[in-house]
């Protein structure tokens, strides 16, 4: 029973390469290279994660937009205020563990929007591998943060 189970998982997972008309040629993509849009955004981001783990509540408040939503990595929903609420001055910087945050990339949507995609591994947390998107939308000359949603990484979701 097992082995017909096997090889007709096989036969469904290859049917759609039977099928392919003319498959586009694989580029491998420079991930290095990046537009000066993305840059900003990037470092945007960066600023903004920054600013939230110094405790900087100036800089935070500036940066969220007043119709801010989020979605946490428990599924709640949150706005501005509970992320404005949440700010505080790290006790001793040098004691907590930093998250590792690695691999950005930004969605494009108009000249005035973008996505902004990173993965994190957050030590010290029960689900500490975790894909992150924000959603920035400029007003004026200023980038605001309009969304935020956090997903556990379900292979770690149960790993301490």
């Amino acid at each position: 029973m097992m082995r017909i189970f096997l090889i007709l998982v096989v036969c469904f997972s290859t049917l759609p390469l039977c099928f392919a008309a003319d498959p586009a040629p694989r580029v491998a993509a420079d991930s290095t290279a990046t537009t000066p849009f993305q840059q900003q955004l990037i470092d945007t981001q960066k600023a903004f994660l920054d600013a939230f783990r110094r405790g900087d509540a100036g800089y935070v408040k500036n940066a969220v937009a007043n119709d801010f939503a989020m979605i946490g990595p428990n599924g709640d929903m949150g706005n501005r205020s509970e992320v404005v609420e949440d700010i505080h001055p790290p006790k001793d910087e040098s004691k907590e563990p930093q998250p590792i945050l690695y691999d950005f990339r930004v969605f494009q949507l108009s000249d005035s929007a973008a996505i902004v995609t990173y993965n994190g591994v957050f030590p010290g947390s029960n689900h500490r591998y975790q894909h992150m998107s924000s959603t920035w939308v400029k007003d004026g000359d200023q980038w605001k943060l309009k969304f935020q949603q956090s997903t556990i990484n379900l292979w770690s979701a149960d790993d301490l």
